[in-house]
C-alpha cells in the first residue's frame, strides 16, 4: 500500500464488506472504509501484547495530514512501532488516550482440531449407527468400515480427505461393484454427519462428489404362471412325505414360501410374524417394525385361508406363526438352505427368495393393480422404488408386439389401398 494522503482517501471505494488502507510511512495508521461508504482514520498498535485499535476520527471532516499528526502523537508511546517516522526521546510525552476512543479486537477463537476419519468413525457408529439403523445395516455399515474404509483413510483428518483419495478408493474395489458403490455412499453419509455436527463447515465440499458409480447388473428374474404351479407341485408333494424322507418338506417351511410368494413381505418379516399380528377382521396384518418402520400389510381371501390351515399348529406357549423343530423361531440360514433344495427340485435354481417380493410385485402391476397401490402393499418408503419392480412378462410382451405390428400392417394397407383407389379414378377420367 502507499502513502496514505487525501487524494487515495477521496479514491477509495466502499465494497461489501469493511476493509482497511494502512499507510506506509507512518507505520499504524489506517484508513478504514466501511460499507455505507463512511471512512474512518485509526491507529494500531499493541502494548502489552494486546491488539488495539484508536479512533481518530472521520475522514469527511479531517484532513489526512491531520489525521497522520495525531495519529504520530498516539505512536509516540510506542517507539518500536513509530520509529521510522518519529524522532524519539525529542518531543514531548505523549498525551493520554480517552478510553473511549479505544477499539479492542477481540481474540481470535482457536480452530478446534478436525478429528481423523477412524477417530469420528468410532463417534459415527455410537451416535448413528448403533440408534437409528436396523441390526443387518449396522452389520454391513461396520464391516465396510472396518474392511475399507480405516485401513485406508483411517489416519487422514476428514478435512484432508480430498477426492482423489475416494477415487483411488473406489477404484482400488473394481472387483466387488456393489461394495464399492456402497462404501462410497457410507463415506458420503459421513461427511454429511460431521457438518451436520459442526466438525466440518457448512462449506466443505463432500470428498465424494467426483466419484462415478460402477453400472450394476440389475436382476431381472420373476416367476412366470407355468413356474409358479411347478413350484406349488413340488411344495404339495413334500408335505405328503413323512419326515426324514426324501424330498420332504416341513409345513412350516412350505407355509413361509407360500406367503412370500402370495404378500410380496420380506422373509425377515414372515419369519418374524405372530399371532397377535394378525388382523382377520380387516384382512391385514400389523407389523410392529420392518425395514421402513411400522407397517400394515393388506392380504388377500387365500392369504386368509393359508392363515387358517396354520391355526393348526398354533400353540399358545409359541407366539409365532411359523416355528422351528426346537419351538423357536425359524433361523433365516436355514430357511435359504431349504429354499436352496426346493427350487432345485422345481427347477428354479436362479430365483432367490426375493425374486417371490419381486414376482409378486410385477404380477399386481401387469394385473392393473397402480403403481401407488403396490408400493402400499409393498410398504415402499417411495413409489421410485416400486417402479424397479415394473417389469414385465415374456408372454406380455409378446402379446403386445403383435398388436404392434398388426395395427401398423393394417395402417400401411388402408394408405395402399387409398393410392390404388386415386390412381383407378385418375386413368378413369383420362379415358373419357
Amino acid at each position: 500500500m502507499a502513502v496514505l494522503n487525501d487524494t487515495t482517501v477521496r479514491r477509495a471505494r466502499p465494497r461489501r464488506t469493511k476493509y482497511e488502507l494502512t499507510c506506509d510511512a507512518v507505520r499504524g495508521f489506517v484508513l478504514r472504509v466501511l460499507p455505507s461508504g463512511k471512512k474512518v482514520y485509526l491507529v494500531r498498535h499493541r502494548p502489552e501484547g494486546r491488539d488495539v485499535r484508536v479512533q481518530i476520527g472521520p475522514a469527511e471532516t479531517m484532513s489526512c495530514d491531520a489525521a497522520r499528526a495525531k495519529a504520530l502523537e498516539i505512536l509516540r508511546g510506542q517507539p518500536s512501532e513509530a520509529a521510522q517516522t518519529s524522532p524519539p526521546a525529542t518531543l514531548s510525552a505523549p498525551s493520554p488516550v480517552p478510553e473511549s476512543m479505544i477499539i479492542e479486537r477481540a481474540p481470535r477463537p482457536q480452530r478446534s482440531r478436525v478429528p481423523k476419519l477412524a477417530e469420528f468413525a468410532a463417534r459415527y457408529d455410537r451416535e448413528h449407527i448403533a440408534r437409528h439403523t436396523k441390526p443387518r445395516t449396522q452389520e454391513r455399515y461396520r464391516q465396510q468400515l472396518r474392511m475399507y474404509l480405516i485401513p485406508t483413510l483411517g489416519d487422514l483428518a476428514l478435512d484432508q480427505i480430498g477426492p482423489v483419495d475416494v477415487e483411488r478408493l473406489h477404484a482400488s474395489m473394481s472387483g466387488v461393484p456393489s461394495a464399492a458403490n456402497n462404501t462410497v455412499r457410507l463415506l458420503n453419509h459421513i461427511f454429511t454427519k460431521a457438518r451436520d455436527w459442526s466438525v466440518l463447515p457448512h462449506t466443505h465440499p463432500h470428498p465424494t462428489r467426483t466419484v462415478r458409480m460402477y453400472r450394476q447388473r440389475m436382476r431381472d428374474r420373476f416367476l412366470s404362471p407355468e413356474e409358479r404351479a411347478r413350484l406349488e407341485r413340488v411344495l404339495r408333494k413334500g408335505e405328503t412325505l413323512r419326515h426324514g424322507q426324501e424330498g420332504s418338506i416341513r409345513w412350516a417351511t412350505a407355509a413361509g414360501v407360500r406367503l412370500l410368494a402370495l404378500t410380496g413381505m420380506r422373509r425377515s418379516e414372515v419369519l418374524g410374524l405372530q399371532w397377535s399380528m394378525v388382523d382377520a377382521r380387516h384382512r391385514c396384518l400389523r407389523l410392529p417394525d420392518s425395514k421402513t418402520g411400522q407397517k400394515v400389510v393388506p392380504i388377500s381371501s387365500h392369504v386368509l385361508a393359508l392363515l387358517d390351515r396354520l391355526r393348526d399348529y398354533q400353540r399358545p406357549d409359541i407366539p409365532w406363526v411359523l416355528y422351528s423343530c426346537n419351538d423357536s423361531p425359524i433361523d433365516p440360514v436355514s430357511f435359504n438352505a431349504s429354499w436352496r433344495i426346493i427350487r432345485r427340485r422345481a427347477g428354479l435354481v436362479d430365483v432367490r427368495l426375493h425374486d417371490l417380493r419381486h414376482s409378486a410385485a410385477s404380477d399386481a402391476l401387469m394385473a392393473g393393480v397402480p403403481l401407488e397401490v403396490v408400493s402400499k402393499i409393498l410398504g415402499h418408503a417411495s413409489v421410485r422404488t416400486t417402479a424397479r419392480y415394473a417389469h414385465l412378462s415374456d408372454e406380455v410382451v409378446k402379446r403386445a408386439v403383435e398388436l404392434m405390428g398388426e395395427s401398423i400392417v393394417t395402417a400401411e394397407r388402408s394408405r395402399l389401398g387409398q393410392g390404388r383407389g386415386r390412381r383407378r379414378g385418375r386413368r378413369g377420367v383420362s379415358s373419357a
